[in-house]
């Protein structure tokens, strides 16, 4: 489990799954036809299944402190625990025979998916050297950012 867990293909694989959530979560709009809904719907369930094994394989291939000691996983994890209880909520609301209208705005739990597409940071190399820079540099904004403000008001002022 640990090989499979740590293999390139199965990294490749999942980023290539949250590419195609994403995909599928730019796809809903206001109005859609209810066929196409159900539609991505049920293409939303499959990736929740696919991350919910992502997740129980790396807990059991590497262990739960490795897990956590890579900060990526935190934001996956987190995710995937709050698609877990959209599901859940979803299904106890529907089988009740409960109002499920009233839940709907927790499918606005299934955007907070687009947060894993911070994986291909992971990847690309040339990202993290440039989020590294932002992450340093950010100070120097801010101050920046302050000075430019001072001069608008001084022109402001004069003008």
């Amino acid at each position: 489990m640990r090989i499979k867990v740590k293999s390139s293909f199965f990294d490749s694989f999942m980023t290539f799954a949250v590419l195609c959530n994403t995909v599928t979560l730019a796809l809903q709009k206001y109005g859609m036809e209810p066929a196409f809904k159900d539609l991505l719907n049920q293409f939303n369930d499959v990736f929740t299944w696919l991350f919910i094994y992502e997740m129980s394989s790396k807990l059991l291939g590497i262990g739960v402190g490795k897990y956590c000691g890579d900060k990526m996983n935190y934001i996956d994890g987190s995710v995937v625990l709050l698609s877990i209880f959209e599901m859940v909520i979803t299904i106890i609301m529907s089988g009740d025979g409960g109002n499920l209208s009233q839940f709907k705005s927790l499918r606005i739990l299934r955007t907070f998916r687009v947060f894993r597409i911070a994986r291909l940071l992971r990847a690309l190399e040339s990202m993290q050297t440039i989020i590294g820079v932002i992450v340093k540099s950010y100070k120097s904004f801010i101050y920046i950012t302050l000075l430019m403000f001072l001069f608008i008001y001084i022109f402001s002022l004069l003008g």
